[in-house]
């Protein structure tokens, strides 16, 4: 065993032979050395005291090194040490904004830390979500996916700032929603056949709609409304859910096609008059709304996913971790049923792994794009 020990300076060579220990310096100078330690000690003076000196530092420094070593063990395990970022890239109030904050409530529970909601809406969600494909890959910044952002806006946009299969670690899908045709209480409007009828009767572009964004769910489910009645519709753009919802009590627009969760309380309070799902059945919480499908649109039906993802690069021991908890979060029976009572279709658990939702990512990208790209005017 190789220790560090400290020895007396010697001149012993040049000393004379009758020169005893008894006549050594009071007060030595020292030095320190790596020597290997014999196998045997030779007997000197103070040689018991010199031999506790020496273990003594011995255990010292290797009960330091053991700590040091626990210590960064302890730091590797200790994800997460400090709150969360969940960057949201739509409008507080959306179904979107509405499911991320009942997920990042009970996820902190299970983390042990606070998970901070941030909406950064605008642009069709592509903001925001070039935020998260930006954020370090430590684990502390996930995001909200829908597939607007990471498919529809891969068609629609030239440069959107991200590429939904390389920047991305994909985590989780949590729910899908489907949208419902609204328009205002005072709209002579009270079956969608008379809508399809009036729309039908018009030129193109008469009747509008209104959505949060370029390539959002509402944009999507507009276009096919009119590709299906042969009559293309007008298309304004609000920056978030809320904000199209109120210009359709305002009538500034004559109709929207809203995620339920987002439209469901304005609904229910009068503010707004559904007259049918994109769903192809009915919702199970207005039962009374037919779908698009079976008023003479067969086959119509819009619905979109939503999912939590991180920046590409997030080690694989955190993605397992983030999985694990969000497993357990949408596992929660009141968790379930407060999200399918605001409208949400939530994900049956345990949750898809990972590769699960990567492989939905792609698949679908190979399935809209070519049908988005022929959408794509006007968004840049």
């Amino acid at each position: 065993m190789v220790l560090n020990v400290c020895e007396r300076n010697s001149d012993d060579a040049r000393r004379p032979a009758s020169y005893s220990p008894d006549q050594r310096p009071v007060k030595p100078t020292t030095r320190i050395l790596n020597i290997q330690r014999p196998s045997v000690y030779r007997e000197h003076p103070g040689g018991d005291i010199m031999k506790a000196i020496i273990l003594r530092r011995a255990a010292t420094a290797a009960a330091a090194a053991l700590a040091l070593c626990v210590s960064a063990a302890h730091a590797r395990d200790d994800y997460p040490a400090r709150p969360l970022k969940m960057i949201v890239p739509f409008a507080a109030g959306s179904a979107a904004d509405t499911l991320s904050r009942a997920v990042a409530t009970q996820l902190a529970t299970q983390l042990g830390q606070a998970v901070v909601v941030e909406n950064k809406a605008g642009a069709g969600g592509t903001i925001g979500t070039m935020d998260i494909a930006r954020a370090a890959p430590d684990g502390y910044t996930i995001g909200l996916a829908a597939q607007g952002t990471l498919i529809t806006n891969q068609a629609l946009y030239d440069k959107p700032g991200y590429d939904s299969l390389k920047d991305f670690t994909p985590i989780a899908v949590l729910a899908d929603v489907a949208n419902v045709l609204v328009v205002a209480p005072e709209s002579p409007y009270t079956s969608v056949g008379a809508l399809a009828q009036a729309i039908k009767a018009q030129p193109a572009n008469k009747f509008s709609f209104s959505s949060s964004g370029v390539g959002t769910s509402h944009h999507i489910a507009g276009v096919v409304l009119g590709q299906y009645l042969g009559k293309p519709l007008m298309h304004v753009a609000y920056t978030g859910a809320p904000q199209g919802m109120v210009a359709i009590m305002s009538r500034e627009v004559d109709m929207g096609l809203y995620n339920i969760p987002a439209a469901l309380g304005l609904i229910r309070g009068g503010k707004l008059k559904p007259l049918a799902v994109t769903s192809l059945e009915r919702s199970p919480l207005m039962p009374d709304v037919p779908s698009l499908n079976e008023s003479g649109m067969k086959d119509f039906e819009v619905t979109l996913w939503f999912g939590i993802i991180a920046p590409a690069g997030v080690p694989a021991d955190r993605v397992a971790r983030l999985h694990k908890e969000l497993n357990a979060v949408m596992s929660q029976p009141a968790m379930r049923a407060k999200l399918t009572e605001q409208g949400y279709d939530v994900a049956k658990t345990p949750l898809a792994p990972p590769g699960d939702f990567t492989a939905l990512i792609r698949r679908d990208l190979d399935k809209w794009l070519p049908v988005l790209k022929t959408m794509k005017g006007g968004a840049q």
